[in-house]
């Protein structure tokens, strides 16, 4: 028994000691906190952070048409558009977000065919009230000014998961050889 009982604090003696170790180091170190408000972090270019709608940079208008493709893609259903027919373009009549349901998983970014939905390199939109955090269209324009945009856009993203496309060289050339022994292989 007096052997379990020594192996025992041994054993917790010796974790104890390594665990001071680790501390002793450590104390030592540069400390990693970054000071927020005064420090921004750098964020890599596809963080999904906010979203946001955008404009055209040539006309000024809003890119979204009011297609409600995003609404449809959503899984917790947060996206709620109601579409106004102009007589050259659709455009949002309403567009709201409730963010506090969101998930970031970016698909609304993916299926949007005018670019108008993207995600900001940013996340600092706290608050203590859920109210806030109902986005409505004029708010989703502010954002998209007011913060750097991610690099993930819904051409992008689509253009990305799209089989590489062959060049001239790499594509078969179609002789007379080529289709006898392709009519061999078939055979």
């Amino acid at each position: 028994m007096r052997r379990s009982v020594f192996g025992e604090a041994w054993t917790i003696g010796k974790a104890v000691g390594q665990a001071m170790r680790i501390t002793f180091v450590n104390f030592f170190r540069k400390p990693v906190t970054v000071h927020y408000p005064t420090v921004v972090r750098p964020f890599p270019n596809r963080f999904r952070g906010l979203l946001a709608l955008t404009y055209d940079k040539e006309t000024g208008e809003e890119n979204c048409i009011g297609c409600r493709l995003c609404e449809f893609i959503c899984p917790p259903a947060v996206i709620k558009v109601e579409m106004l027919k102009a007589e050259k373009r659709n455009y949002a009549k309403t567009f709201t977000l409730e963010l506090y349901a969101c998930e970031f998983c970016e698909l609304c970014v993916q299926v949007c065919p005018t670019d108008a939905i993207i995600m900001m390199k940013s996340f600092d939109l706290s608050t203590g009230d859920r109210r806030e955090m109902l986005l409505d269209k004029d708010r989703l324009h502010a954002l998209g000014l007011q913060h750097e945009a991610s690099w993930a856009t819904g051409n992008r993203l689509r253009d990305m998961q799209q089989p590489p496309k062959k060049s001239a060289t790499e594509r078969p050339e179609h002789t007379e050889q080529g289709k006898a022994t392709d009519k061999a292989a078939g055979a």
